[in-house]
């Protein structure tokens, strides 16, 4: 998932814990960072101006919805860099170029557990997360193998050993209830989360992302 993402050392008192907070530079001074380009930009925009998460993307669908989002991005524009890749964020929030970020929380979780940093991560501001999967190629002379791979890899007895490892959830929800609960709090699809989340509408960005993108680049070389 991703979610919003801050330097607990740095707020001690009164930590970040909305969009609107992100896109509040009065209250939250500094440098803040989104990923680079409208894909879930938009999405956190239309949060942070108070738009339910089941209404994000009927509001993206209208012309005035894109216009909003891109109003609100514009209004910390000057407060605003951009990352391309995953390993950037806690890069930035450790050396303290960006106060708050947005970020993959599998790469927050594992700089605090690996280089024993202090971030943390604001579930309850809204998320966007979505489902990878498996495909087969249809002419594939090994299709019986990649669906026993795929089984197994199914298997909730296999899928509860991920979380440990990387704080995202299993897709079989029989094996939710096996999570070890010492992680949960880390997992974007546990109970004390899932309900903060956007799921991402893949079906809205193939028909949108080139104009989008096109229209998001102009904006940021503006």
């Amino acid at each position: 998932a991703t979610v919003l993402a801050y330097d607990a050392g740095r707020y001690a008192e009164n930590p970040p814990s909305s969009w609107a907070d992100f896109f509040d530079t009065e209250t939250y001074p500094g440098t803040r960072a989104l990923r680079s380009g409208p894909r879930q930009a938009l999405e956190f925009a239309l949060m942070a101006d108070g738009v339910p998460l089941d209404q994000i993307y009927d509001v993206l669908a209208t012309d005035e919805g894109i216009e909003r989002a891109f109003a609100k991005l514009d209004s910390i524009k000057d407060s605003l860099i951009f990352w391309e890749a995953g390993a950037q964020p806690p890069q930035l929030l450790a050396s303290g170029e960006v106060v708050m970020t947005s970020a993959y929380n599998g790469r927050i979780t594992a700089a605090n557990q690996d280089e024993g940093r202090n971030f943390q991560i604001a579930w309850d501001a809204g998320f966007v997360y979505q489902i990878d999967s498996w495909v087969v190629l249809g002419n594939s002379d090994k299709e019986d193998e990649a669906m026993q791979l795929i089984a197994f890899m199914s298997d909730p007895e296999n899928q509860k050993l991920l979380p440990p490892f990387i704080p995202y959830g299993p897709t079989n929800k029989d094996a939710a209830a096996l999570v070890d609960p010492a992680v949960l709090p880390n997992i974007p699809s546990s109970p004390q989360n899932i309900d903060h989340g956007l799921f991402f509408n893949g079906a809205f960005w193939v028909d949108r992302v080139e104009d989008l993108n096109a229209r998001f680049n102009a904006w940021a070389a503006q």
